[in-house]
Formats: C-alpha cells, structure tokens, sequence
C-alpha cells in the first residue's frame, strides 16, 4: 500500500525549505518564491497522476496519454515546465523557472499574473547553487493526490506556511494573515449556506474564503462534484499578496474570482453602474490605513510656510472625496483612518437579507470627528440611511 504523507511531515519540510534560504534573501521574500515551487512541484506531481490514469485506462502509450491530456485535461504541463527538466539544470536556473511559469500561465487563465510576478531570474538574490539546493529539496517528496490524505492537504500546508511567514514578518505580516481562531469565529457567526456567494474586498492570503468554503462543503447539499457550493469572490491590492491568495485557493482546489486593485477607489466586483451584491461579506481590511483615496494624494498642492519652507496642503477629505458608487451615505473617514471606508464599502456590497463580519482596530469605537458621526449613523441611521447596524462581539 503507498504510504501516504502526513500533514505533520509535509508542513515540517515545506518549512525547511525556508531554512535553506536563511542568510541568502531577506525573510519577508522566502514566502514568494516557495510558494512558487510548492507550485511548480504540485502542478507537475497531480500532471504525473494523470498521465499514468489515461494509460491505464485508454490502454495507449505515454506520448498518447500526454496528447490526450494537453488537448482535454486540466493538468497539462509544458515540456520546459516540467518538473524532470527543471532540475536537471544547472546554469539560469532562475530564467528557467520563470520561461517555464510563463508558459504554464499561458494554458490556464486563471493563474495569469499569479506565477510571473515572482521573478526567479534575480541572481542577485537567487543564485544557481541555491536554486539548486532548493529543488533537491523539493524532489523528495510527490505532491500528487495519490501522495496525500486528502487532495486538499497541501492548500492546509500551505495555510501553515502562511502563518509561520507572518509570524516571521510581525505587525506587516497581519497585511496578508488573519489568525485562522479569528477566522473560524467570523465564519461561524456568518453561517454562510449552500449556494451563497461569499466576497472579502481585502482578501490577503485567502483564509477567509476557505475557511467559509469549508464551512459550506460541511452542511447537507454543500458540495456538488466534490467541492464546495458556494461562489467566492474577491479582491486585493498588492500583487504579492494577491498571487498568494490566488494560489492558496486553486491548491485548495477551490474556484474563486479574486481580482486584483484598489476595492476603496476602484472595485471592481460591480453590477451595472453599482457595487455587485453578496449573500456575505466578510474581511480584515488593513488597519487605520493612511492616504486611503488615492486620487486625491497625486500631485499635491504646496505652499510655503512661516519658516520659509514649502509644506505639502493635505487635501480636504469630506469635501473632495467623490465617490461614484455611492458607497459613503453615513460620512467621508477622515485622510488617516481608512477603517469605516471599508465598513462602508462592505455594507454597499451586501445583499438587504445578508450578513457581514469585519475586524476592526479599537479605536474605531472610540474616535470621534467625522468616525464618531459616522458610528452614531450606523447605530442610529441618517435621513437616507439606515441605523442598527452594527453588532459588537468581543
């Protein structure tokens, strides 16, 4: 019987390929480019697999397998991609990786953009002989469905690796983790059903949409073909961020439309000239972030103050600030706190009998100004919008 790799092993050996790297890149890089690789190996494993089952099962040679596979399958892998080749080179490894997700990118849409913006061609930071070291390390174990307890295990690993690599970050890696305790709270006081469909509009790493995702496969008639029945949708700004993300769901095996921008300036989850709507919404948007409309930060005005030195004007948010979707009804958050735009944004963005959880810092209970009023129109409602709004859980 094939031995099965457990979750325990598999997280312990994805994180020694961080250790391999230590002294060579700065820490907050290793998580681009092993994801990459987790990837890479995966894509070519699961290739494998199915290769072996159209042999078997059309009674046909290798080369007819991989014919048929290329013109039907999901799982095609191009000749420079493949995993075999790869590493056996031994010079521009790093150019090597990158032609090769290039081409994968190329046969599957879903990934454009996810593998090509982590560039291996860098030796600077990647030399061959680390690159090298690197690959041995990830041939040692199969990646393919049959290797794992569960076709999903390796999207849970990853997860691990995510939090061992915002542990690892500090206060900047909650940029693009959300601890999964937090994560499951928001999702059970969600409770969303089969059939739902689900949007975080700062979707970091994604946790938030598998973890909503599993909830759902859970309930009775919450998997059709074996995954999950809801719709998940998304969007993210930094494109480092949103590649992980990307990646964390398809190694799920999970569908989702994730989009990549600014949700506050441009979303782009839309329905005719709105904001497209959501059974549930659910987020961690980044904390009391600065400058928040962009728009209004290009090209500042100037003047020239007492001591002779010219000082940037900062713009007049409550006045400038225009919003074409309409989304700001209880009030424009001042230019530092961008916390209760997004509460805005997400409420614009929920359906009239849906649900909406969000992490918030403290001091959005507590700030007064243009947030106090904002606060007091979401508990209280305005002359165009309504109140009780909020439900506090601590």
């Amino acid at each position: 019987m094939l031995k099965k790799l457990t979750l325990e092993t598999l997280e312990s050996w994805l994180w020694e390929s961080a250790n391999i790297m230590r002294g060579s890149i700065d820490s907050s890089d290793f998580k681009n480019y092993i994801f990459g690789l987790i990837f890479l190996k995966r894509l070519n494993d699961v290739f494998e697999e199915q290769v072996a089952a159209i042999m078997a099962d059309e009674d046909c040679t290798r080369a007819e397998a991989m014919a048929i596979e290329e013109e039907d399958g999901d799982y095609f892998v191009p000749l420079n991609a493949r995993w075999d080749y790869i590493i056996e080179r031994t010079e521009n490894i790093g150019e090597v990786i990158d032609e090769a997700f290039g081409d994968i990118e190329a046969r599957n849409s879903y990934l454009e953009g996810v593998l090509t913006a982590i560039q291996f061609g860098d030796k600077a930071k990647l030399g061959d002989d680390l690159l090298a070291r690197l690959l041995r390390h990830f041939n040692r174990y199969n990646l393919g469905n049959q290797h794992l307890y569960k076709a999903d295990m390796l999207g849970d690993a990853y997860e691990y690796l995510i939090k061992q690599f915002a542990d690892d970050a500090g206060k900047k890696g909650g940029e693009f983790y959300t601890p999964k305790p937090v994560v499951q709270l928001l999702v059970r006081l969600l409770d969303p059903q089969p059939g739902h469909t689900v949007y975080d509009p700062t979707f970091g790493s994604g946790g938030m949409l598998v973890e909503s995702a599993h909830h759902v496969a859970d309930l009775p008639g919450g998997q059709i073909m074996g995954r999950p029945n809801v719709a998940l949708y998304g969007q993210e700004r930094n494109l480092g961020t949103w590649a992980i993300g990307k990646l964390n769901l398809y190694l799920h095996n999970m569908n989702a439309d994730l989009r990549r921008g600014n949700t506050l300036v441009e979303p782009l989850h839309l329905e005719q000239d709105s904001v497209r709507v959501f059974d549930r919404v659910i987020a961690n948007p980044p904390f009391s972030a600065k400058q928040w409309w962009t728009p209004l930060e290009v090209n500042l005005k100037t003047k020239v103050g007492k001591d002779g030195k010219e000082k940037e004007v900062a713009p007049n948010y409550k006045k400038e600030v225009y919003d074409r979707y309409g989304r700001f009804g209880y009030g424009i958050p001042p230019r530092g706190y961008a916390d209760l735009a997004f509460v805005q944004h997400m409420l614009a963005s929920l359906k009239d009998d849906g649900r909406m959880a969000v992490v918030l810092p403290h001091g959005v209970l507590f700030r007064g100004g243009e947030e106090g009023k904002i606060r007091q129109g979401l508990l209280k409602g305005t002359s165009e919008q309504p109140g009780d709004r909020i439900e506090l859980r601590r």
